[in-house]
Order: structure tokens, then C-alpha cells, then sequence
């Protein structure tokens, strides 16, 4: 039984066969029941105010175990030169004369490299999200961290679990990381906010069963072997245009700004919406919104800011056939363990995992890429 799919999920149920029911055909229903993810969205319910060790967040700084230093990648000076140069557009010799370059990073001198942190996107409690899905750890905490360099077009994640005895140091102790966002996007999260999770699931977008993503195919096909194969054709034929069939959902009539600002004002699906609430929401509603917000009504499912266990979307080579080629093994067997808006240009950036790795509670190869 695969724990990832929503159809074992029993708590999804009734959100699976909704989705289901949209579709004409019970052999199509069937096929793309084979990519709705058993999922996780997560919410802003409050801004972090580090009150409580090891909460699930999203931004600021994370709780670290005792012992355990920020994370930093160490960069040798020639690289960091370079670095520069890039940026500016001047010759290294050019930099060293006019920049005060180095006085903006942290020296580690038995290395012999600059300490430059990684950006901390969130920190995960899984006590607080067992009840939702059966294949994170039971107990502990994952913390995400990113290290990506303007100048260079690998990002490298990195996901690191603390056990639940561990002892932990609040983030508000932290001091705030050293660098130069010249040359360093590292700080995007600057606000923090404390995380909600609700069971949901996550459909790909169809038009990715295609011939550039090989393993999506062969699993379409799995779950059509009975049947002759021009009826197989004709079930992956239909596959492309099925969008244009589906019933328009909640998150889909929305602009995407409209969704950053539900997340960030506290408002969790299937919560009841009150007067209160409505009167106190600042004038950004679009049109849409104020149509689909109703007062004392239970707010509807909308994307979250993060997710656990969704889709990357590209409408090309799907980001688990990137995992595959960097990391090793087959596209079919990696997953999205983790999915954050970036930013406010609707950048979402993906944590992919091997399947085995995470069964194993292994998470040192993590493979990150942005949606495209």
C-alpha cells in the first residue's frame, strides 16, 4: 500500500472522491487517482513570537538542538573573489582594491574559508502533523535550510531531523546571521510566522503525463494493463485535455497575491469565518474574494503557503526526473517532501527526497529546484 496516495488515506475520502466525481470517465478517474497525493498544506495561524521551542514555522530562525551551530556554507576566498566580480561586473583585482568584500563574512581560519549561513526556510513539528499522514517521523522536528548563490544556478538544500529528546535553543537566541545580500540571496524569510497544518490532497497537472516525463507514463499505463491498448490511447489522449473539464476550484479563481495575503492574515480552511475577522481584513479583497469570503461561513480550501507531499509543477521534465539524474535511481521513486512559496513573485521552491531515504528517516540527499 503506497501511504503517499490520497485513495489510503481514509481522512481523505471525502476530499478524494469529490475530486474524482469531476470526471466522466471511471478509467480516467482511476488513472489520476495514481497521482493525488495524500498532502498536508500548511498555514500562517499567527506571527512567530518564539514563545514555544520547536513549533512548526515558517521563516525567522529555527530552534536548534544544544551543540549544533547554524548551518553555513564555508567558501574559499578565490570563490568569494569571484563572486564578486560577477555581481559587479569588475576584474577580481579590481574588487579587492575598492570593495570592503570580506568585512561582511565570518572567517574560519583552520578552514580557510569564509562562514556563509544558509538561509532557514522552516522548521517542521511532526508530533504536531502525525494525525495527518503516516510517512513523516512520528516525533521530532525537520528544519530546512537553503544555500544559493546569485552567481550560481545549483541550489542545495539541506533538511536536518532533531530528535525529540534533544534540547533545544529558541531562534529568538540566535544572533542574526552575517552576509552580503549583494552577492547572497539569504534572507528572504525575514518575517516568521507560527504553522497550521490541515489533511488535503494534491493532483498533478495532467498535461505533465507526457512524453517528456517517461515515469508519469508508465505509471498511467500501470494503472490501465487490463484494458486493450487502444483503450489505453484513448484514456492518455484524454489526459490532455482534461482541465478543460474540471469544475473551477476556490484557489484557482484567485490571483496568486490574493493567496499570499489569505495565508498571511491567519485564515485556515474549515474554519468559520466571523464578523469579526471579516471587518478587521485590510481593503486588498479582489472582486473573487469578496464574493467567496462570506461572514460566520466556513472558509473553503485554499492552497497553503507550504506544503508536505505535493507536486512540483512544470509543464516540462518534471523536478523528480531533475533529482533522479543528480542524486541517482529512478524519477518515479523521489518525492516532494517539501514545497514554500519564496517570495511574493510566486517562486515556489521544492525539497525532493528519495522514497527509500525517507522511509529510513534519512534526509542527507535532497535534491532542491523552483518550479518552473
Amino acid at each position: 500500500m503506497d501511504m503517499l496516495l490520497a485513495e489510503n488515506s481514509p481522512i481523505r475520502q471525502r476530499l478524494l472522491e469529490q475530486k474524482l466525481a469531476q470526471f466522466k470517465d471511471p478509467k480516467l478517474a482511476n488513472v489520476l487517482s495514481a497521482f493525488i497525493r495524500s498532502s498536508v498544506d500548511l498555514y500562517p495561524c499567527a506571527n512567530e513570537d518564539y514563545a514555544q521551542l520547536g513549533n512548526s514555522r515558517l521563516g525567522g530562525l529555527p530552534d536548534l538542538p544544544v551543540g549544533m551551530d547554524y548551518p553555513v556554507t564555508l567558501v574559499g576566498r578565490e570563490e568569494m573573489l569571484d563572486a564578486y566580480a560577477e555581481e559587479f561586473d569588475h576584474t577580481r583585482e579590481y574588487v579587492e582594491e575598492h570593495y570592503c568584500w570580506s568585512q561582511d563574512w565570518d572567517w574560519d581560519e583552520a578552514a580557510q574559508a569564509f562562514r556563509v549561513p544558509m538561509q532557514f526556510i522552516a522548521q517542521l513539528n511532526c508530533s504536531d502533523l502525525k494525525a495527518f499522514q503516516s510517512y513523516l517521523p512520528r516525533e521530532g522536528r525537520l528544519l530546512f535550510f537553503l544555500e544559493r548563490w546569485r552567481f550560481s544556478e545549483m541550489l542545495r538544500g539541506h533538511v536536518y531531523y532533531v530528535a525529540e529528546d534533544q534540547q533545544l535553543n529558541s531562534g529568538k537566541a540566535i544572533a542574526e546571521p552575517k552576509f552580503d545580500d549583494a552577492v547572497c540571496a539569504n534572507y528572504e524569510y525575514e518575517e516568521a510566522y507560527q504553522l497550521q497544518g490541515i489533511a488535503s490532497i494534491k493532483m498533478i497537472a495532467t498535461d505533465m503525463v507526457n512524453s517528456d516525463n517517461p515515469h508519469l507514463v508508465k505509471l498511467a499505463k500501470a494503472r490501465l494493463q487490463a484494458l486493450p491498448e487502444p483503450q489505453q490511447a484513448m484514456v492518455l489522449e484524454a489526459l490532455e485535455v482534461v482541465d478543460d473539464e474540471l469544475a473551477p476550484e476556490w484557489q484557482d479563481q484567485l490571483y496568486f497575491f490574493d493567496l499570499m495575503k489569505m495565508n498571511k492574515h491567519g485564515l485556515i480552511p474549515g474554519q468559520i469565518l466571523t464578523q469579526a475577522q471579516w471587518s478587521a481584513l485590510p481593503d486588498w479583497q479582489s472582486s473573487n474574494l469578496q464574493v467567496l469570503l462570506v461572514p460566520e461561513q466556513q472558509l473553503p480550501y485554499y492552497n497553503g503557503i507550504a506544503s508536505i507531499n505535493g507536486h512540483g509543477d512544470s509543464r516540462y521534465k518534471a523536478p523528480e526526473l531533475h533529482a533522479a539524474a543528480e542524486l541517482g535511481g529512478n524519477a518515479e521513486d523521489y518525492l516532494v517532501l517539501f514545497k514554500a512559496v519564496y517570495s511574493e513573485h510566486s517562486m515556489q521552491l521544492n525539497f525532493i527526497i528519495h522514497r527509500d531515504y525517507l522511509a529510513l528517516g534519512k534526509f542527507d540527499h535532497i535534491y532542491c529546484i523552483y518550479d518552473n
